[in-house]
């Protein structure tokens, strides 16, 4: 299920009946002569689709437009760097409105430079601010950390934003990360290989494309992203339904 596809009653339904929503996060970034500049939000989507077929789920749309501090090219290279503050107020208000709609659990996740990353942190930092917040929107005064009320609806309401890596450590190996090298490229050409031109590389491609001499952007190929993803989803229909 599609968020902007629900209509209210569906998606009363869905919280009524305690679907988690999955919110898929990247970035408009370059990746090599050879990839989607999408690449990072479209394996997350991806596997998003693939959870959902295998453990209701709803999908919020994508935040396409994450961080990148221009590290591996500018605008003229496809990739795009929002102002972080902005983004931070972006991302904060929007994961307000999904604590509002009333979901129990609401999975960020992300694709693109790691849980310490500039994206990664964003929706951590909005995720625990708005726990604190709404403590004391719900009434309870300054100084409420004794409060065993108050404490349990911080609780509550910490673990209902959750921020995580796509790919989570029981999928690794064979999952794995890099910069549109064996295993981004490999992801990509099992997903949708209809945005891969492995023969774009030519002979003298970006570094990140041949960082390995055995396994890089040449080698990469559709039988190793087939086993990430079934992996990756794997992992993650496990988390949720351990978690429901």
């Amino acid at each position: 299920m599609y968020l902007k596809h629900l209509r209210p009653y569906q998606l009363a339904a869905a919280v009524a009946q305690g679907h988690p929503l999955l919110v898929p996060a990247g970035c408009i970034e370059t990746h090599g002569p050879h990839m989607a500049i999408g690449h990072d939000t479209l394996i997350v989507e991806e596997i998003c689709d693939r959870v959902a077929v295998r453990t209701p789920c709803v999908i919020a749309p994508s935040f396409d437009y994450g961080p990148t501090g221009y590290a591996l090219g500018g605008p003229a290279d496809g990739t795009i760097d929002p102002d972080y503050d902005a983004f931070g107020r972006l991302v904060k208000s929007i994961l307000r409105n999904f604590l509002e709609m009333g979901f129990r659990k609401t999975y960020v996740i992300i694709m693109h430079q790691g849980m310490g990353g500039p994206l990664a942190l964003a929706f951590s930092k909005a995720a625990a601010e708005l726990a604190f917040e709404q403590v004391l929107a719900a009434g309870h005064p300054r100084g409420w950390w004794g409060d065993r009320d108050a404490l349990e609806r911080a609780s509550s309401w910490g673990g209902r934003i959750e921020v995580q890596p796509m790919i989570l450590p029981q999928a690794s190996p064979p999952a794995g990360g890099d910069h549109a090298g064996y295993n981004e490229t490999s992801f990509l050409m099992a997903a949708r290989p209809e945005l891969v031109e492995q023969d774009r590389l030519g002979d003298a491609p970006p570094w990140y494309c041949q960082q390995d001499e055995a396994k890089n952007s040449y080698t990469a190929n559709a039988a190793h992203g087939r086993a990430m993803i079934a992996a990756v989803v794997e992992a993650w229909v496990a988390k949720i339904d351990e978690e429901r």
